[in-house]
């Protein structure tokens, strides 16, 4: 008890002199930052000084007072230009000593307040005698007679600016000094302060080193903590990315295959199930990659892919794929153009889609009745930037002030009674907005309850020149965005994939596929097939770095994650051969999408990267893309 009591008198005292430090200290701050704001002030008068503006302002009347009566001595003939430069100059110092803050303390001395309408006078009436072409001589003179006697004026307020500067100088330095002795005052009597708190303090000693174990044993705990912590965190990103990869395996069969029975004869009831089936699928796909993307962004591992876009035929695509969605609610649907015609832009075609897509879908989805409505606009910076601004209106249910406070937070979702009618994850807006600040830009939302909602997409990208391959494309979809105020696109995308085109071959393409699953073999087998390509298959690395050596192949399709010998290292085997077998275009076709699987593909010598699930129209375009090349190179 009568340690406890003296614990507390001593902590009563400690607190004592701790407050009176503290009183002291704030009083010298004040001091201090009352010094600081004057030294600022006195900066200021150096920096942007009053005295060396009117010195400016007094120099270029003066040079233009000598312009002036050199040209009225002389008989030659005028130079124009370097009066008029002169004069230039002149009323641009006119302007400063008008317009300047630094001006200000002459407000109240009869010098300035009496110069300052003169001089507009003689602006005046200099500016109707400069105007005239050619310069009249006489009536030169007659202006050189209004500068020499404005004159006297200006030296008069040359020196009263001195005087001024001089005198808030001094008040300055008068300031200064008088706050630098009370801060001295104060040092002294925190010094004195601080060494009896020091004479205090030292009696806790013995205390302080029982607190001192016990906070190191602490920081070991929380150290461990954290390497306990850190693995859990890695071993979620492992865990992810073999799931990862687990699921879209199967998906590729699933989805592959699901599309070849739809391309089969079957019944209308047939084809309801099959169409459920993919629609379910295709939920599902989207659930993982939302999931993967949110630990991609936690990760610092997102990465955008900048390349030449067509903004007006990303456009198409949305309108192709929404136009649809849209219908089967009933609801209208339209992207509107608002300008002249799109640019071309250096961005991520796949992450500006999955932007709008997410805000279309989440439109739709809330829409029971109306409409819903892209606006699209762009704004040229002077950097070579475009603003892209994305505006996404619908009819729905709205939100209220509560709703948009939360709506980009993880897993928050509107509707999030356990009666919910609306599905989703809650991570899409999120992602969307991570995606457009990456993008330079933001999401921004209003909204009314059971008016509608209002999201505005602001992207700035770099503008580039149309790629020499895609001009004839991109002229023809400019020609359907007249650059009018408001064009509608109703109709799908141009140069929309048709059905099974076969890949051009002389006389057939012989492709190489380097696939362990018996189901991604059949899948892409038949594909290939009805492309009119010859297949050879092989089971793992070491199986098509033998098939390669022994024969030529257009393209290889190359799996990643296999036994015996993986995909990359059979990429780099087949890259050190000899012969044109080194140059085989090689692409890896894999389930890996995270820990950087593209860049570490390309690393590796691929030439490109496809991830599973993949889509028929994408794997015909790259084989086509690959077998061009090699024919022309040929």
């Amino acid at each position: 008890m009568v340690g406890r009591t003296k614990n507390q008198r001593y902590l009563l005292w400690l607190a004592l002199g701790t407050v009176v430090m503290a009183l002291a200290m704030a009083a010298l701050l004040v001091f201090e930052l009352a010094q600081k704001r004057a030294i600022e002030q006195a900066t200021s008068l150096r920096s942007d000084s009053l005295t060396a503006l009117v010195f400016q302002f007094e120099r270029e009347f003066l040079r233009l007072r000598q312009a002036l009566d050199k040209v009225t001595e002389r008989d030659q003939p005028i130079d124009t230009d370097s009066l008029s430069l002169r004069y230039d100059i002149f009323v641009s110092r006119v302007t400063l000593l008008r317009d300047s803050p630094s001006t200000s303390v002459l407000d109240g001395k009869p010098q300035f307040s009496a110069l300052m309408p003169k001089l507009a006078a003689l602006v005046t009436q200099s500016d109707a005698v400069m105007a005239q072409v050619p310069l009249d001589r006489k009536q030169l003179a007659a202006l050189l007679e209004s500068y020499n006697a404005l004159g006297p004026d200006v030296q008069a307020l040359t020196l009263v600016a001195d005087s001024e500067v001089a005198r808030l100088l001094e008040r300055q330095s008068n300031t200064m000094l008088n706050q630098n002795s009370l801060v001295v005052a104060l040092t002294f009597a925190q010094l004195i302060l601080l060494l009896v708190a020091s004479g205090a303090l030292a009696l806790r000693q013995k205390r302080q080193e029982a607190e001192r174990a016990a906070l190191e044993q602490l920081t070991d705990e929380l150290r461990e903590a954290q390497f306990k912590a850190d693995s859990a965190n890695r071993g979620k990103s492992q865990f992810l990315a073999n799931m990862s990869h687990e699921l879209r395996t199967p998906f590729n069969g699933m989805m592959g295959m699901l599309g070849l029975l739809e391309g089969t004869t079957i019944t209308p009831e047939q084809s309801d199930y099959i169409k459920t089936a993919q629609s379910s699928a295709n939920h599902l796909l989207t659930l993982l990659n939302d999931i993967l993307d949110i630990s991609a962004l936690e990760a610092g591992k997102m990465n955008l892919k900048p390349a030449p876009l067509h903004l007006p035929q990303l456009l198409y695509d949305v309108n192709a794929l929404m136009q649809t969605h849209a219908a089967s609610k009933s609801l209208d649907f339209s992207i509107r153009l608002l300008g002249p015609v799109l640019p071309w832009v250096l961005a991520d075609e796949t992450r500006v889609k999955q932007i709008l897509f997410n805000l279309v879908n989440n439109a739709v989805k809330f829409t029971e009745r109306g409409s819903v409505t892209i606006s699209v606009s762009h704004i040229a910076k002077s950097d070579g930037h475009i603003e892209i601004t994305c505006v996404v209106r619908d009819t729905g249910i709205g939100m209220d002030a509560a709703a948009l406070s939360k709506l980009f937070q993880r897993f928050y979702q509107v509707d999030s009674s356990t009666t919910r009618k609306f599905g989703g994850t809650g991570l899409g807006l999120e992602i969307s907005q991570s995606l457009a600040q990456m993008m330079g830009g933001e999401i921004t939302v209003v909204s009314e309850p059971g008016i509608g909602s209002e999201f505005t997409a602001k992207l700035l990208f770099p503008s580039c020149d149309a790629p020499a391959s895609e001009i004839v494309n991109a002229a023809k979809v400019q020609s359907d965005f007249a650059p009018s105020v408001s064009s509608i696109v109703t109709q799908p995308a141009i140069n929309l994939p048709t059905p099974e085109p076969p890949v051009p071959s002389a006389p057939q393409a012989r492709i190489l596929v380097v696939e362990d699953h018996p189901i991604n073999q059949k899948l892409v087998g038949v594909l290939l097939s009805r492309m009119g390509c010859h297949v050879t298959f092989c089971e793992n690395g070491q199986l098509a770095v033998e098939a390669v050596k022994k024969e030529a192949f257009d393209v290889i399709l190359m799996d990643v994650n296999m036994p015996v010998m993986d995909g990359l290292t059979a990429t780099r085997t087949i890259r050190a051969m000899e012969g044109n077998a080194a140059k085989t275009p090689i692409v890896v076709f894999t389930a890996d999408v995270m820990n950087e699987a593209s860049e570490m593909a390309r690393a590796a010598g691929a030439d490109d990267f496809l991830g599973k699930p993949v889509k028929v129209d994408r794997l015909r375009e790259t084989i086509q893309k690959y077998l061009q090349s090699s024919q022309l190179s040929g």
